[in-house]
């Protein structure tokens, strides 16, 4: 019995080992102080659901002609490591890690790793090309069978006075360019060294956001000792001040699995020095509900909402220009706006000013920006304004958190302007039109404006709307930023107009819109795209290349 039992044993520490052997992963070798990580993986998979989907097929088919080129670049390549795409991805697109730290002198260390992912031989046969490669370029030294270290064979190269340091230890391939960084490399897998497993923010955020097939992370705090290796001259002066108050940034990119594709997040110090003064800072408050969402129908090509804390940071940015920046036409202007309207400026116009504010586009290829310079505005004696040339899609939607001052304001502007207001009835809203083309409504709180009359019925249908957009539902509750952008409908517009037929692999009203939002929770915040709530990334994006070839063609 004792001998059964301690055959069992045996034979789970064998398999133990081999777990554990398995188990291991790109990022064990890289050490916890690094201050730049990036990470690819399951390249391989995204290359085969690409070459397995119908929508990619199609719409490779519709890359232009120069596309061609980088085809040609593809079949040199795989003719120089005699085997095809797909060979070479399944073997360094398994899991391939690069990150930089800093020795004592403060100079960068580099460590690249890759995992075979099983293909051993095949990683040992690329590095011979490239090693030969290395062999015929002048001014290079290769030297095979330099040294030992943790039981690991390595050999040295040195290009352009840079040393580099490489080995194979079970399925990886090891290089370390520095000094020291092969040695830091293996013992932090083979000595149980901290590895960036155990960074904080790293691990922290990847537990927060899981991973995907990019990710990136950056201890910021120590990113800025980077500056002097730097060829341009590092960060200007403005991000020099401003960027302080951040510890660690983390990125994902996911192609493979619904829900986000893009997510950024980063993480600060609200007891940073001047926090308060800072003008990031300023905008990285906890959210609250967005009641301007209720104008949202779903159908906007364009629609982008922000808190009343946006807007407030903003006109403190506003009100630091004009003391920074103060001169007497200034002084004079200001004092003339406040006489003109009765009111102070900062206690009551950007008070008034103050709340949740939102931009809503029905269409985008009839939303100009620049016909607003067509605006006519003159408050020389008597203030008049005439909106007759302004054409364009797109309204504005408020949200004021302080309705005394609100309406102080538009007392103030109804008192100045001699012209008059024609009203009509539509959909229980009472809409009002002066300057030829501004319209103005009051709908369940919320206060709509528009230079266009069709857009205006559009606001109003969406406020009125009682069922909401059901993806709605995977947005936060309280985020500072929300954006919802039909990327499709973008590029035709890009394109000066709509896809011809042979073009067209889905219908740009088919797609669904993309939503962007920006949330700060403790001290993250955190910035996140999803392309679709059903449909993974990949497809999407499959989905978005023939209008996306169209507007580059145009």
């Amino acid at each position: 019995m004792k001998h059964k039992l301690k055959t069992t044993i045996f034979i789970f520490f064998l398999i133990g080992i081999a777990f554990s052997a398995n188990a291991a992963k790109v990022e064990d070798f890289m050490p916890k102080e690094s201050i730049l990580y990036v990470q690819l993986q399951h390249i391989d998979e995204v290359y085969g659901e690409i070459e397995t989907s119908e929508t990619w097929q199609k719409a490779l088919a519709l890359l232009p002609d120069d596309s061609e080129e980088i085809r040609k670049a593809i079949r040199m390549a795989e003719a120089f490591l005699s085997t095809d795409l797909l060979s070479v991805l399944e073997t360094i697109g398994y899991q391939t890690a690069l990150a930089v730290w800093l020795d004592e002198t403060e100079s960068p260390q580099v460590g690249f790793v890759v995992h075979s992912g099983g293909n051993l031989s095949e990683l040992q046969r690329f590095t011979k090309i490239a090693e030969g490669a290395i062999g015929l370029t002048g001014g290079n030294t290769l030297r095979l069978d330099a040294g030992v270290y943790q039981r690991v064979r390595y050999n040295v190269m040195e290009i352009n006075q840079n040393i580099a340091k490489y080995g194979f230890i079970e399925d990886f391939l090891v290089l370390g360019v520095g000094e020291w960084s092969f040695e830091k490399l293996m013992d932090t897998y083979r000595n149980g060294a901290p590895s960036i497993r155990h960074n904080e923010g790293f691990a922290g955020m990847q537990k927060k956001i899981g991973s995907g097939e990019v990710v990136i992370f950056a201890d910021m705090e120590h990113a800025s000792s980077l500056d002097k290796w730097i060829e341009i001259n590092g960060l200007d002066e403005w991000r020099r001040t401003q960027f302080p108050i951040f510890q660690s940034v983390y990125v994902r990119l996911n192609l493979l699995e619904p829900g986000p594709f893009h997510q950024v997040a980063v993480r600060f110090n609200p007891k940073a020095p001047d926090f308060a003064e800072n003008e990031i800072g300023l905008f990285l408050e906890k959210g609250e509900k967005l009641e301007v969402l209720n104008a949202l129908s779903g159908k906007e090509d364009l629609f982008i909402a922000v808190t009343s804390n946006v807007v407030n940071g903003a006109w403190k940015i506003v009100r630091s220009e004009i003391e920074k920046n103060l001169t007497d036409d200034i002084i004079e202007g200001i004092s003339y706006l406040e006489g003109l309207l009765n009111l102070d400026l900062e206690d009551d116009v950007m008070t008034g000013l103050t709340g949740e504010l939102a931009l809503s586009v029905s269409d985008l290829s009839r939303f100009d920006p620049t016909s607003f310079e067509s605006l006519e505005i003159n408050a020389d004696n008597s203030f008049t304004i005439d909106a007759a040339a302004v054409e364009t899609d797109g309204g504005l939607i408020f949200k004021p958190t302080n309705f005394l001052k609100w309406n102080q304001f538009t007392n103030s502007l109804s008192n100045l302007q001699n012209i008059s207001v024609s009203q009509t009835v539509y959909n229980e809203a009472t809409l009002s039109e002066f300057a030829t083309n501004i319209y103005y409504s009051e709908a369940s709180g919320l206060f709509l404006f528009s230079f266009s009359e069709e857009q205006m019925y559009a606001l109003v249908d969406g406020v009125k709307k009682k069922k909401k957009p059901a993806y709605l539902k995977h947005v936060p509750e309280n985020p500072i930023v929300f954006a919802q952008l039909n990327l499709a409908r973008a590029l035709e517009t890009a394109g000066e107009g709509a896809l011809p037929a042979d073009k067209v692999i889905v219908s740009s009203e088919e797609i669904a819109p993309s939503l962007t939002w920006v949330s700060v929770e403790d001290d993250t915040v955190l910035f996140e795209i999803v392309l679709s709530v059903e449909d993974t990334p990949l497809e999407v994006l499959a989905k978005l290349i023939p209008f996306y070839v169209w507007a580059m063609e145009n």
